[in-house]
């Protein structure tokens, strides 16, 4: 009766001790996919920056005196030699609706759309993007006074900012992954 009674008991801490590693497996695979969907979040983040980087500080390189077409808080167009030759580049990036992306879960999702001449891509999606632009004395300019073409060439440095979230919620929260930066092309100076 007493080799039962201890059978019985350490079948039972036996069961414990599985379900404890159980537990611990499950917390482990979720963190690690949590961990990778962060790290490619963080990475689609950068990599749209480095595109954005590339042609905001080439905004007017071999332009005439017109430099930037339109600048709005979500949408600016701006000539570049983009490819260092003897063709001027019209380059323009606003973003798209979220019904364009209305399959993913994130109802906040959009496309970045790059548009160079008639080439349309998209540069990423993003859950936001916007453009602040400052004088040379670094005095906001307002949108409303962008209007006209003598206040867009007052434009010296332009700030954009992207905020990328998860596809998928975890924890109830989509993660968010924000940049910003400030350039000051040397061709608006």
């Amino acid at each position: 009766m007493g080799q039962f009674i201890e059978l019985i008991g350490s079948t039972i801490i036996a069961g414990f001790i599985i379900l404890i590693i159980i537990n611990l497996n499950i917390r482990m695979n979720s963190t690690a996919a949590s961990f990778v969907q962060s790290s490619l979040n963080q990475r689609n983040a950068i990599a749209i920056g480095q595109i954005l980087e590339y042609d905001f500080y080439k905004i007017g390189f071999k332009a005439g005196t017109n430099k930037i077409f339109q600048a709005d808080s979500g949408r600016i167009s701006f000539a570049a030699s983009l490819n260092n030759d003897a063709s001027i580049d019209t380059i323009t990036y606003y973003l798209s609706s979220t019904s364009n992306l209305a399959n993913t879960q994130n109802p906040n999702d959009r496309l970045l759309y790059r548009r160079v001449n008639q080439q349309l891509s998209y540069a990423g999606i993003v859950t936001r993007f916007y453009i602040q632009y400052y004088d040379s004395l670094l005095n906001n300019l307002t949108y409303a006074s962008l209007t006209t073409q003598a206040n867009r060439n007052r434009i010296k440095v332009v700030k954009a900012y992207i905020r990328n979230e998860l596809a998928n919620q975890k924890d109830g929260t989509y993660s968010p992954v924000e940049w910003q930066k400030e350039f000051r092309p040397r061709n608006l100076r």
